[in-house]
């Protein structure tokens, strides 16, 4: 069975499925891995009809506590350690920091058909829906040192009150020390060098924690979410599921500390670009909306979806990739209507998922590298090619999606393709083709031959090329250097097969005769 339908297989009652995120900066694209397992496991709950809800939280009150390499030093050093939802926007708008940053990231993964439940947790804390947690905690600090301590091993001193509140002088969260509870206020000091980010202004009072004045540290603001949520499942990334790690911590404080069940742990690797862990606030790794840009929807759907979450997915959009990528999507979709064994069983199952919302068709797909042979052909009708292709005309939905192809391939072509791919086909026929052997213009004058009664079609062509090579014992790579330079004039292109296959029929066969005479 497939992972996500076990999970909704063995689930009792309604689900409340959760994942959040703290928008310091450029969300970048490995964030919506956490979305896509999330919105897997909802997916799964609703395909069988079960009462279930997929809530996503924007961390909002979370201090800055970092500046991301890509903001002006001099404008927000002033806000280190101020909650993000209290910090201007970069582009000088009404939003907040915060909002500006997430609002990128939600809109994208409504784009990708996840569209999760969102709430806000600066919301949550303003509105009082924290308040009974937070006293919970704050009356139970004693037994909360204790498990830190017998869990990760952290020691905290016993005026350490896990609470931090907004600074009344200088506004800030991320410096302030709470260190006493009376069960109506909370005392504390903001402290001029208890983080090495900010610098507290010195300010020492009291106030009530409540009604949004300050807010959890996170591992216990993620109890929090758990209890005023109701959530029964949210993963975790690998850092946090390791023995002694957060998540461990945070599931003993709710059983010990709230008498609650923790919620299912559905522990996922990284995404990793190039090898790379990603940092929003040190600008590593693609954004969500640049890679989002970059690639079709179906796609980075299929690069998030494909892999169990205990699997790491290392991706870079240099070379190939993107290309594989959008080879392996049309062998889903084919296989998807292919009659059933055990073995396509599963990957059918996966590219439900994959489709999101979008319903499944068979479509003829041409290849995307034939794609990106076309949309550098300009005077070449690529619908009238794709479409002898295909041995039919194409429908609207086809049309559609080969016009998608072209807009993908163009930004592949400009942005991640090796040279070796991008070209353009000679008017006239080429003075590299000077420099050939003997032996290679003979081979264009027997292909010309060859192709003159050969289909049409980019597979046949490729397998006619090597077939005449090898006929002729001329080695693949002298064989394939002749082609590019008598129509490109150079040594070297994309795929020669499909590179024919889009040109007309005696354009080529006469530019390859015309090769041979010229050496005669």
């Amino acid at each position: 069975m497939f992972w996500a339908d076990k999970i909704a297989e063995e689930a009792q009652g309604p689900q409340v499925i959760n994942d959040s995120k703290t928008p310091s900066g450029l969300i970048h694209v490995g964030a919506i891995r956490g979305v896509a397992i999330h919105y897997m496991i909802y997916k799964a709950m609703k395909d069988r009809g079960r009462d279930a809800a997929f809530l996503y939280g924007i961390d909002d009150y979370d201090p800055m506590d970092s500046l991301p390499v890509y903001l002006d030093r001099n404008i927000y050093a002033k806000y280190m350690g101020v909650p993000l939802s209290m910090i201007p926007a970069p582009d000088g708008s009404s939003k907040s920091f915060s909002d500006f940053y997430a609002d990128d990231f939600i809109d994208v993964v409504n784009k990708l058909g996840m569209k999760p439940q969102i709430y806000y947790m600066h919301e949550y804390y303003k509105s009082g829906k924290m308040n009974k947690v937070i006293d919970v905690v704050l009356r139970n600090d004693a037994k909360i040192r204790e498990i830190y301590a017998r869990i990760s091993g952290a020691q905290r001193t016993e005026d350490w009150l896990p609470f931090q509140v907004v600074c009344e002088k200088c506004g800030k969260i991320g410096t302030t020390r709470v260190f006493k509870y009376d069960g109506e206020k909370v005392y504390y000091k903001c402290e001029p060098e208890m983080v090495v980010w900010a610098a507290g202004c010195g300010h020492e009072g009291s106030m009530s924690p409540f009604d949004g004045n300050g807010k959890l540290p996170w591992k216990l603001e993620w109890v929090g979410k758990w209890i005023v949520l109701g959530v029964t499942i949210e993963g975790a990334g690998k850092d946090h599921s390791a023995a002694g790690g957060s998540r461990e911590v945070s599931e003993a404080i709710c059983r010990e500390v709230f008498n609650a069940k923790p919620p299912l742990n559905v522990p996922y690797e990284f995404f990793i670009v190039g090898g790379k862990k990603m940092s929003s606030s040190r600008g590593v790794g693609a954004s969500c909306r640049e890679m989002y840009e970059k690639l079709p929807p179906e796609i980075l759907r299929l690069l998030m979806l494909r892999k169990r979450p205990e699997t790491a997915i290392d991706f870079s959009p240099d070379g190939d990739s993107i290309p594989r990528l959008m080879n392996d999507y049309d062998e889903f979709s084919n296989d998807y209507f292919a009659p059933d064994d055990e073995e396509k069983k599963e990957r059918k199952r996966l590219f439900e998922f994959i489709a999101g919302d979008k319903e499944i068709k068979k479509l003829y797909l041409p290849q995307f590298t034939f794609v990106a042979i076309m949309v550098q052909l300009p005077h070449v009708d690529m619908f009238k090619v794709f479409e002898t292709q295909k041995g039919s005309p194409l429908t609207k939905d086809e049309i559609e999606e080969i016009e998608v192809r072209a807009k993908y391939a163009r930004v592949w072509l400009e942005n991640f393709a090796s040279e070796g791919v991008k070209f353009k086909v000679q008017e006239k026929l080429p003075d590299a083709v000077s420099q050939l052997s003997p032996e290679q213009i003979k081979y264009l004058e027997s292909l010309a031959d060859a192709l003159s009664g050969e289909e049409w079609n980019g597979d046949k062509l490729q397998t006619a090329i090597f077939t005449q090579a090898n006929s002729m014992s001329l080695p693949q790579g002298k064989a394939f250097q002749a082609i590019y330079s008598a129509l490109l004039g150079r040594p070297s292109g994309p795929r020669a097969g499909w590179l024919i296959a889009a040109l007309d029929k005696e354009f080529v066969t006469e530019r390859f005769s015309q090769a041979a005479k010229s050496i005669v």
